[in-house]
């Protein structure tokens, strides 16, 4: 879930692709299990190895590195359309599911809940993180409609949020939602959606 080197460019000799791909790597595992807030550029270079004058050079500060850090996972696919929109939808929630508890972390989802401990880190992970994968359901949404699996009118924003919400709503009422949370959530929307 996580691809290529995303980091600024200056003069001299080239940057290590591996030494930034471990930084990045060290971000996101502090992420996952401190929130953003153990995401400090000392704990970076303790995790990473690295030396933090290194990490200074590409990052001017944890802000810095955490917006990277955030970019660097992997965009949702858009699910293939040759099969029907209830299973593209499933597919999604799943890898939603995955991109919050394997790659960013559940402490992380707390955090943004709480946009105000840390503004800058709930303005990222909403434009890096949420807004791209909330977009592809809306796309997936709208296909469906257009192509008469879905019933006409639907709010497609307020399914989106339903389905994501019901994602972030279990996690911090119960704790990790089931494994088959996916199957349950468009059981109960799939109805009033279908055509």
């Amino acid at each position: 879930m996580v691809h290529g080197e995303n980091t600024r460019s200056a003069p001299g000799r080239p940057r290590s692709a591996e030494v930034s791909r471990e930084i990045v790597l060290a971000a996101l595992a502090l992420l996952r299990e401190k929130g953003p807030t153990g995401v400090t550029m000392e704990a970076v270079a303790q995790r990473s190895g690295v030396a933090k004058t290194t990490i200074y050079r590409r990052y001017k500060n944890r802000y810095e590195l955490l917006r990277s850090s955030l970019a660097f996972v992997e965009d949702i696919p858009e699910p293939p359309r040759g099969i029907p929109t209830r299973e593209r939808l499933k597919n999604l929630l799943e890898q939603f599911r995955r991109g919050v508890e394997d790659v960013v972390g559940l402490r992380a989802l707390a955090a943004v809940l709480h946009g105000d401990e840390d503004p800058e880190f709930t303005q990222a992970f909403r434009e890096t993180i949420l807004r791209p994968r909330l977009d592809v359901m809306l796309g997936t949404l709208r296909t469906g409609e257009a192509e008469g699996e879905l019933r006409a009118g639907v709010d497609h924003e307020t399914v989106v949020s339903m389905l994501a919400g019901s994602y972030i709503a279990r996690s911090v009422t119960q704790g990790t939602p089931p494994s088959d949370w996916a199957d349950r959530v468009l059981d109960v929307i799939w109805p009033s959606i279908r055509a």
